[in-house]
């Protein structure tokens, strides 16, 4: 039981990470302030790029580091247990903790040096606070993490609601052609020379990092701590673990097929109407932001029933040596991202390739990932990147697998 729950969590993972994998490319493809938009790509609006960019928001965008963060949640109770004062309660949260703050000087690392999109500094900060609520009931942390994603959806809402009352829409011509001066320029830098990449590079993510933090509310760290107390209070349940009801999880692809429904609805809207206003692109937004963790959890119920039906068991199969070595694979992502885009690292494409071929990358690297995750975890136990940083909170832990040969008959 113990083994099927380990695969179960790590075919998740391999799912999230491949999942945002496509949320991720075109950040690193042009300036974050244009990538996700539909209007302001750079790049225009043909058919095949407007299809992918409806694709991506509708099925992927929020849909995976939700999951992810839920999944982030989980691994804090695996970790470091429960809580409480049992005779190893102590040794676990050391452990624990140490996880975190390497994970967090990590984050900074990848974030400043590699790509600027990184999360796992927020996650870092945010799991410290997180784990002191892991003795909480499954009830508490659920009504803790779905109170307070309710709060901030309602703020959303609410500043949606003042923006409409003061006159909403996009801003000022003046404004808007500054800011899209301002693009170019970065766009300019990121397109450059590796220093002028490099350079860039860091200032966005130290913005990224410094504004999410310091803004009133920290709406993105409460976001991932929302996420995370879901995901404590639902692996406590079985939920994530595969141990629930097949009703609990067809409940769950229900819901998350109708807020699937009502997203792409909002988005096929906003992507038909001839001017594109600015009520329906928030309203959409909205919509996404809000409903993400019902998708996620629909994702969830539906690679559960894949796990156990015999047609469709191998997907999980597939996914899970990916999740296995699920920091090795997001950490990879980057490097093959930038090393494709960036200036001074490769072909620089930066600023120079549409949707569709960014989603053909994403596809090539997916199999390679999967591949690759499965030659690797048939000869070893865990991700390079995941050893090397065990030895930072556990030691030295061995690598290679032991593979036993049958006793010679005397």
């Amino acid at each position: 039981m113990v083994k099927d729950r380990i695969v179960l969590l790590d075919s998740l993972r391999g799912l999230a990470v491949l999942g945002i994998l496509l949320c991720n490319i075109p950040i690193s493809a042009e300036p974050h302030a244009v990538a996700t938009s539909l209007t302001l790509w750079p790049l225009g609006m043909a058919p095949a790029s407007v299809a992918v960019w409806w694709a991506t928001q509708v099925f992927f965008q929020q849909k995976f580091y939700s999951m992810f963060a839920m999944l982030f949640g989980a691994s804090i109770l695996l970790v470091g247990g429960e809580g409480g004062a049992g005779p190893d309660a102590g040794e676990r949260r050391r452990i624990l903790i140490l996880r975190l703050v390497s994970l967090l000087a990590i984050g900074l690392f990848h974030g400043l040096v590699i790509w600027q999109g990184d999360v796992l500094n927020t996650y870092a900060i945010v799991g410290l606070l997180a784990m002191w609520a892991r003795s909480w009931s499954a009830k508490r942390l659920l009504q803790g993490g779905i109170g307070l994603h309710l709060a901030l959806s309602a703020w959303g809402a609410w500043n949606l609601f003042k923006h409409a009352a003061e006159g909403g829409g996009d801003p000022p011509p003046a404004a808007m052609a500054k800011f899209l001066a301002q693009v170019r320029a970065d766009s300019a830098q990121y397109a450059g020379s590796f220093a002028q990449s490099f350079v860039q590079n860091a200032k966005d993510y130290w913005d990224y990092v410094f504004g999410s933090f310091t803004q009133w509310p920290p709406a993105w760290p409460l976001l991932v701590l929302s996420l995370m107390l879901i995901g404590m209070g639902l692996y406590k349940l079985g939920v994530l673990s595969g141990k629930a009801s097949t009703g609990v999880y067809q409940g769950l692809i229900a819901a998350g097929l109708g807020a699937l429904a009502i997203v792409a609805m909002a988005e096929t809207t906003y992507m038909l109407l001839p001017s594109h206003p600015w009520p329906s692109r928030a309203l959409a937004r909205w919509l996404q932001s809000a409903t993400a963790p019902v998708v996620s959890l629909s994702y969830v119920g539906l690679m559960v029933m894949a796990a156990r039906a015999r047609f469709w068991m191998a997907i999980p199969a597939v996914l899970a040596p990916v999740g296995q070595m699920a920091f090795t694979n997001y950490l990879t992502q980057s490097i093959l991202m930038t090393v494709l885009l960036y200036g001074g690292r490769g072909p620089a494409l930066y600023g120079k390739v549409d949707r569709p071929f960014l989603a053909g990358a994403v596809a090539v690297i997916w199999l390679l990932q999967v591949l690759w995750s499965r030659w690797w975890m048939a000869r070893f136990t865990m991700g390079p990147l995941e050893w090397l940083w065990r030895l930072a909170y556990r030691g030295p832990m061995p690598l290679r697998r032991e593979h036993r040969t049958a006793p010679v008959a005397a």
